[in-house]
């Protein structure tokens, strides 16, 4: 009998060491709470764990979209304020662009943008500078990519099982924010060009922001991929025309 008694009263203690029990504990960013737990554990602010979780989940989808930004990796640091200073007209240009970076992170209509100008005039980073932005500080999905990079994903999946040209061409149309590099650089008899346009159609009827970047003016972007497309692009757009020089020329001088 003292060995059942025992038993039972071994089990007893067990069954109230598995009990919840209430409990208060103060947190220095929440104050005072309220929290049940097994005796002899100290409570935990459940707010923090909460906000510690989010945090961590943030972080694994910010990391997950810097892995498929497309970005070069040359620009995979790149920041606004890295520019080499060139003249009034390179500071306001950036200042317009920043702009419109902080009002896409709030507003999906913020609109287009198009930034036209010379080789080496810092179209790219500017660019790969707003990618890292949006995503690092917004969460929100962005991918870089050059007019051919595209034309080459979407050819990619000719004859491949699962995979379509139509599932690819509704990725690129449905991204968050689409940039789009080298604009002109497509064959005018190849494929490249009906898939710019048709990504340009979706992403135009959809109302979502893309930030079209060329080396051509205005009119040398309609002999070259088409005054549709060219239409579509500048239609509620934010123009950014880099007129200086190229910053790899005045590396070369100094």
């Amino acid at each position: 009998m003292d060995g059942l008694n025992k038993a039972l009263q071994y089990f007893d203690g067990l069954a109230v060491l598995g009990r919840m029990v209430p409990a208060t504990g103060i947190c220095t960013v929440h104050g005072e709470y309220e929290a049940e737990l097994l005796p002899g554990r100290k409570p935990i602010c459940l707010k923090c764990s909460q906000e510690r979780e989010r945090e961590r989940r943030m972080q694994e989808r910010r990391d997950m979209l810097l892995w498929g930004c497309g970005i070069p990796g040359r620009y995979r640091q790149a920041k606004f304020r890295d520019l080499q200073p060139v003249c009034e007209a390179q500071a306001a240009v950036i200042e317009a662009f920043k702009g419109w970076v902080a009002w896409v992170g709030r507003d999906r209509n913020a609109g287009n943008v198009v930034i036209t100008g010379g080789p080496g005039t810092g179209k790219t980073h500017m660019a790969s500078a707003a990618t890292l932005n949006l995503i690092g500080h917004c969460g929100l999905g962005v991918r870089y990519v050059t007019a051919d990079q595209m034309r080459t994903e979407i050819c990619e999946t000719w004859g491949r099982p699962g995979r379509s040209e139509h599932a690819e061409l509704s990725r690129f149309a449905s991204y968050p924010v689409l940039i789009i590099d080298e604009v002109e650089i497509l064959d005018p008899n190849g494929h490249g060009l009906r898939y710019l346009n048709r990504v340009v159609d979706s992403r135009s009827a959809e109302g979502l922001p893309t930030v079209y970047i060329s080396n051509q003016t205005k009119d040398g972007l309609r002999d070259m991929i088409g005054y549709r497309a060219v239409s579509r692009m500048y239609e509620n757009a934010l123009i950014l025309q880099c007129s200086w020089g190229d910053y790899r020329d005045r590396l070369l001088v100094g």
